[in-house]
Order: structure tokens, then C-alpha cells, then sequence
């Protein structure tokens, strides 16, 4: 029995997604395990993998079967209908790309990595400055590659967040600054009472694993498919259908750094492990963007876990796993967790800042792949910039510009999803509110189910079906605006200030 075009083309993408999966394997396993001097071989083992998965998609017999494919003129709003069109985009921008500049980009940033993280324990941007360089280039060439008709960034950004352009991100950017400023402002009043620190530590991080895996599990994340690890830089991945990763660091001072970071990452795996598992790899079992990704993490992390409602019912845990907690309330839990600070290091921001470093990265970012801005001048650029926007001098590169292992990866375009997850997370989450009435008295009682099953049958099991903002509105029943983030940030500002 002969295969149709369309499953001998799915049978193509299922070889690249195992290729695919075996270099996720290899990154995981170089950010949480893999001894510093296995990064040459590594760096030849990715470069390779990567090779390998663009040749399967930019071959022409894939090409030959997505055309005889399509000419069978599915359903348009079939499964199949919405395969093909993500497939012929994957094809489209694979054969711009040359194998060689792929195998190249997947060596370098293999060996960035590594630098990155000696650079980064040293304080050292000119160790690190030569990789930069290079992979600013790359990014530049991948650009021109690619090339959408408009700015060469919009390229790099359509990877993460297809259909958003560096026009209309830096249109919403500037008008969220000064507004998100105000805020910060407004909290930082000398009248308004600081949140009293956390009692003096350790908090050991073997307790810290046994705290942050119980509220993994309790909001959702399922430990029969998934697990959590250390890394320098806390990330979520998905090695397969049933395979999810995350990592988080520990700060044996403050427990609460890995317990967000667990919960920003497990939003991450839960919307991973929300997706169809028999369509791994394709489109219909794919997540749409990293904005609509990171609406998931950060909804988990800040609209549920930094409610007083979560450290209510989390309370007698934190203090079976941290005896000296019993001297605090959990009102005093709160405050710590939702004090608002300007502060260096954007994976330890407060809620009301964190926008900012985000918008700092993005104008950044634009300059560099615009040509306007050289990877050698970024430190001078960066902390000019950090001090405008946020007010403060940075002292050192290693709490400046090379805190982030996402340049040295050649993530260029993936920063602005950050800001466009909060405003998506804001959005969801007010309208689940109206949408399930008991919602508020469910996650007071740690019932996190309610919200978890909204999500799966509003954005997780859609795939790829819609595009970003269009499935923003479809599942909360309004169109995507800044409005629902700005005003929980107001309420929170107020209630911050209240004491």
C-alpha cells in the first residue's frame, strides 16, 4: 500500500523532530551536566544535528511533497490544512538558508555558550566579546537570509513571534515606559514602609528542591513526564512528547529565587505538556509563539504565585521545609515576594520593573541588527540605557550585559516575547476570572485544576490552529491590549504601598 504525499511528508518531519530532539538533548544536557572541557566535541555534535534536521526540511523531495500535498486541496480549517502551512513556511525559510551557515551558527553558539559562562562568573565582557561579535553577524546574515520585506529585525522577531514586527513592538514599548516608570516610582516612595527581609538563612537547596517540587506538582506540572535540574541560567525544554525539563538555580538566602523561577519554567512544561502528544513536531501539536509560551509562565509565576492567596495555603509547607519561616506571617511572605525594587538582574525583577529590562534588551537588539550599534560598544550602551530606564548605575558586566545566556545561544529576537507574554498573561487570566466565578475560591484552597483545564482547552490544545493575537482574543473573548497588565500592575503598586 502506497503512502499519500501528505503522510510521506509527515513521516520527513517525524525523522527531523527526532534529530531535532537529540540536539535538545545535547543542549540540556551541556547547561546541567557536561564537563567545560566537552564543549569543542559538543559544539561538532550540535552542528552536525543541526545539519542534518535542516537537510531533511529544505531537501527537494520534501519540497516535491508538500507541493503534490497541497494540490490535494485539504479542508482549510483541518488539521492537515494548518500542517501544511506552517510546513511550507519551515521549507521556505530552511531553503534560504545555506547548510553550511546552519552548521556554522549551531558550532558557534555551542562554543558562545561556554564562553558566555566563564565571561559571566568573571565579570569579563571582553572574554566573551569575540563570540559576540561573531554571533551578531550571524544574526545579521541570518537576517538578510531570511529577509520579510521589512526592517532586518523583523525577521529574527517573526521567528519567535510570528506576524509582530519591530514597528509595532517598539510603538507598544514606548508607550508602556514612562507608564511602567510612574509605577516604579510611585513604589519607591521613601514614605512606604519596606516588606522585613526574610529571616537569616541557609535555606539548603535540598530543602528548597523538596518545596518548589511539591507546588510544581500541585499547580500541575506532571513529574511522570518531566523533572527539574540546575542550571547557570534557569530554562524549560522539551525533548519529546513526553519528556520535559526544567531547571532552576538556588540562592541558599532566599528561597523564593528558585521557587518563581521553578514556577515561571513549569508554566513553560505545563503548556508543553498541554499539547497533542501523538502530533509532536507538527504544527497542530506545537506551540505558537514564545510570546504565547511565556504568557503561560509568566501567568503561574506572578498572577498565581504572587497572590496572597498562594502563600496563605503554601504557608505550614514553607515552614515544614524552612523552621525559621514561623517567626513571619504570611502576609510578610507577600510583601518580600511582591516588593517592588530597581534592581540589575531581569530573572530577579519584581513584576512592575521587569517590562523594562525587557525593553532595554528589544531597543538594544534593534540597534545591533539594524547596524546602528557594534557587539563591542554594547557594555557603554547598555548600562547608558539601564540608567535612563531604570535609574541605576551598573557596576559590572556580570549584573549588566552578560547576565542572559540568550545572545550567546543567538536568540536576537526572542526578548520582546517577554513583555508581549505579560500583557497575554494579564488578558487570560482577567478573563478566566470572569469566566469561571469560583476560580478566586478555588486557587485560595490550592486548587489550581479549574485554571490549568481553562488553559488546556483555551490555548494549549489549539496548537498552531491560530495566530498569536488571535488566539489571545479567541480565548479570552476581547482583543489583546496592554489595559488588563497595566491595571494589575496598578493593583498591585496600591496594595504594595498599603503595606
Amino acid at each position: 500500500m502506497h503512502s499519500s504525499p501528505y503522510e510521506s511528508l509527515l513521516g520527513r518531519v517525524k525523522e527531523a523532530s527526532i534529530v531535532g530532539s537529540i540536539g535538545s538533548t545535547l543542549h540540556w544536557d551541556q547547561e546541567t551536566g557536561m564537563p567545560a572541557a566537552g564543549t569543542g566535541w559538543r559544539a561538532d555534535q550540535l552542528a552536525w544535528v543541526s545539519s542534518r534536521a535542516h537537510a531533511i526540511i529544505s531537501d527537494a523531495e520534501t519540497g516535491r511533497l508538500l507541493e503534490a500535498a497541497e494540490g490535494l486541496a485539504p479542508a482549510a480549517d483541518s488539521d492537515q490544512a494548518v500542517n501544511l502551512r506552517w510546513l511550507r513556511r519551515d521549507y521556505e525559510r530552511a531553503t534560504r538558508l545555506p547548510p553550511k551557515f546552519v552548521e556554522e551558527c549551531a558550532h558557534t553558539e555551542a562554543m558562545a555558550q561556554e564562553a558566555w559562562r566563564e565571561a559571566r562568573a568573571q565579570s569579563d565582557f571582553p572574554k566573551f566579546a569575540p563570540f559576540l561579535e561573531k554571533l551578531v553577524n550571524q544574526a545579521r546574515r541570518r537576517a538578510a537570509y531570511l529577509g520579510n520585506g521589512g526592517k532586518a529585525y523583523d525577521a529574527l522577531l517573526d521567528l519567535y513571534e510570528p506576524g509582530a514586527t519591530s514597528e509595532s513592538v517598539g510603538l507598544l514599548f514606548d508607550s508602556l515606559a514612562p507608564r511602567l516608570q510612574t509605577l516604579v516610582a510611585a513604589a519607591g516612595d521613601p514614605s512606604i514602609p519596606a516588606p522585613a527581609p526574610l529571616p537569616n538563612g541557609p535555606y539548603p537547596a535540598a530543602a528548597q528542591e523538596r518545596f518548589n517540587q511539591k507546588i510544581a506538582a500541585a499547580v500541575g506540572f506532571d513529574f511522570a513526564s518531566g523533572r527539574i535540574d540546575t542550571s547557570t541560567h534557569p530554562f524549560c525544554t522539551t525533548l519529546g512528547p513526553l519528556d520535559h525539563r526544567l531547571t532552576t538555580r538556588y540562592d541558599e538566602t532566599d528561597f523564593t529565587s528558585s521557587l518563581y523561577g521553578v514556577l515561571h519554567e513549569a508554566g513553560h512544561g505545563m503548556y508543553e505538556q498541554g499539547l497533542d502528544p501523538h502530533a509532536y513536531g507538527l504544527p497542530c501539536g506545537s506551540a505558537i509563539s514564545l510570546g504565547v509560551h511565556e504568557s503561560q509562565s509568566r501567568l503561574w509565576e506572578n498572577h498565581v504565585g504572587r497572590k496572597q492567596a498562594f502563600w496563605n495555603h503554601w504557608y505550614p509547607w514553607a515552614v515544614e521545609c524552612f523552621p525559621q519561616l514561623a517567626a513571619v506571617t504570611p502576609h510578610a511572605l507577600w510583601r518580600h515576594a511582591n516588593r517592588v525594587r530597581r534592581s540589575f538582574i531581569r530573572v530577579e525583577a519584581d513584576e512592575v520593573t521587569y517590562d523594562l529590562h525587557i525593553i532595554l534588551r528589544f531597543r538594544l537588539e534593534c540597534a545591533l541588527i539594524g547596524g546602528e550599534l557594534e557587539a563591542r560598544d554594547i557594555p557603554s550602551a547598555w548600562n547608558t540605557m539601564f540608567s535612563e530606564l531604570l535609574g541605576l548605575e551598573v557596576r559590572k558586566d556580570a549584573e549588566g550585559c552578560l547576565q542572559d545566556v540568550h545572545w550567546s545561544g543567538g536568540g536576537f529576537g526572542y526578548f520582546a516575547t517577554y513583555t508581549l507574554g505579560n500583557i497575554n498573561a494579564a488578558h487570560l487570566m482577567s478573563a478566566a476570572g470572569k469566566n469561571e466565578p469560583e476560580l478566586g475560591k478555588a486557587l485560595e484552597a490550592g486548587n489550581y485544576a479549574p485554571l490549568l483545564n481553562w488553559l488546556r482547552t483555551r490555548v494549549h490544545q489549539s496548537g498552531m490552529r491560530k495566530l498569536p493575537a488571535a488566539l489571545i482574543a479567541a480565548a479570552s473573548g476581547s482583543p489583546v491590549t496592554a489595559d488588563a497588565h497595566l491595571a494589575h500592575l496598578e493593583e498591585k503598586v496600591s496594595a504594595y504601598c498599603a503595606g
